[in-house]
């Protein structure tokens, strides 16, 4: 019995195939180069982390400025922000800058309240200005409505400044002494918490939602939020979770800050109501009753006793033993169940600090 066999058919069902392998090795090729890190374990620690955003952070604090001139170039008026950020200082430099060096008078509209930082701003570029109560040829303002009004008294020509025009503005060093008066950068971190802390507060911006997703009573709980996220598998971010009665912790550095989570939550009863989450830096070890900040907690370890006290729990300490000198190195003795007087050198005292997540209303 001869079978006929249709060699077209058969070539389209070979094709079919390789093509379903090259497929099937581009997605797991695809896979690996986008998510190279491991659900339960990564190399990414708290230390390194870095904002997935590639957007400068001054870029959204920034605001262009409408600059309205006459056709004589005698009259001015500049529409400004009301938030005077460093960069938006900088900007109304830059307009300050294109004023007429024989101007002599300038009149910031009533809602401006940081009138006399910026007429000093204004002097840099024009020493005779003085300040006017009333209309005068030079008018600054944020009130889009006022000064577009004069559009119907005079003929204006209008162009906007906006960051990229000002960057040449910082290399007057008058400008950069008023910046950094006025609007001065934040402090660098000094230390390893203090950039860990840092690395915190932009994690908690921004990836909020995908971390309080690993907590049930929240209303992220239940959205599907990819399983590669670095910021839920950074190593060495311990965490606390308090309920109004209860707070437990799990500090594990060798695990990711899901599991962490994860962890801290079996120790609760389903019938907690969850208030706060604390995401915790590294530990620093230090010696009995050195100074601690305002932002940094205390932990106490001897044997297998073991003792966490978060910032705003020094703080109510604090508060409550106001009238005497209050000690938490003792107290955090007490609260281990050891007597507050005894000391031993195998006991351990560790500070750390903490960025703070309210789970209720999600602040």
């Amino acid at each position: 019995m001869l079978l006929y066999v249709d060699k077209k058919k058969e070539r389209q069902k070979k094709l079919k195939r390789i093509l379903l392998i090259i497929c099937t090795i581009c997605i797991v090729a695809i896979n690996f180069i986008d998510f190279p890190i491991d659900l339960n374990h990564t190399k990414a620690s708290l230390l390194n982390y870095r904002a997935p955003t590639t957007t400068p952070q001054w870029y959204t604090q920034t605001s262009p400025i409408t600059i309205l001139s006459s056709s004589q170039k005698t009259n001015y008026a500049l529409i400004i922000p009301q938030e005077l950020t460093r960069e938006n200082l900088a900007i109304i430099a830059k307009a300050f800058s294109q004023i007429p060096s024989t101007a002599t008078q300038i009149y910031f509209t009533p809602e401006i309240t940081q009138q006399d930082e910026l007429l000093k701003l204004a002097q840099i570029f024009v020493p005779s200005l003085k300040l006017s109560t009333t209309s005068a040829p030079i008018m600054v303002s944020s009130n889009e409505g006022e000064i577009l009004a004069l559009l119907n008294t005079k003929e204006y020509t209008i162009h906007s400044l906006n960051y990229n025009t000002a960057k040449d503005i910082y290399s007057k060093p008058e400008v950069q002494t008023f910046l950094n008066t006025n609007a001065p950068l934040p402090p660098m971190p000094q230390n390893k918490l203090e950039q860990e802390k840092a690395n915190l507060i932009q994690l908690v911006k921004d990836k909020k939602d995908i971390i309080l997703s690993t907590i049930p009573s929240t209303s992220y709980a239940k959205i599907d939020f990819p399983i590669s996220a670095q910021y839920i598998l950074l190593k060495n971010t311990n965490v606390c979770l308090s309920s109004s009665d209860k707070k437990f912790c799990t500090l594990n550095n060798s695990s990711s800050l899901k599991g962490n989570i994860k962890r801290t939550l079996k120790k609760f009863t389903s019938s907690d109501k969850l208030q706060t989450l604390s995401l915790l830096t590294s530990l620093e070890e230090i010696k009995p009753n050195s100074p601690l900040a305002q932002d940094e907690g205390l932990i106490f370890r001897f044997g297998i006793r073991e003792k966490i006290l978060l910032p705003q729990e020094i703080k109510q300490y604090n508060n409550r033993n106001s009238n005497e000198e209050p000690n938490v190195f003792r107290y955090i003795k007490q609260q281990a169940g050891i007597n507050p007087d005894y000391n031993n050198p195998e006991m351990k005292f560790y500070k750390f600090k903490t960025v703070e997540i309210n789970i209720n209303d999600n602040i």
